[in-house]
């Protein structure tokens, strides 16, 4: 769970905007951009996974 949060703590204002922006998507385009956002949610965990230890210390280069 730390690396979930290590990872949130550094990027949550880029999720933010990721969903500001799909909001936007969904409300003027149309509603099949509603499928982002699981998808959003599978890159966070990935991300986290890649990214980030047990411990929630940086791995990456």
């Amino acid at each position: 769970m730390k690396r979930y949060k290590a990872f949130l703590k550094e990027t949550w204002w880029l999720w933010c905007i990721y969903l500001v922006a799909t909001l936007m998507l969904v409300l003027f385009v149309h509603k099949i951009f509603l499928a982002i956002i699981p998808m959003m949610v599978v890159n966070f965990f990935y991300f986290a996974l890649v990214r980030y230890d047990d411990d929630g210390n940086f791995i990456g280069a």
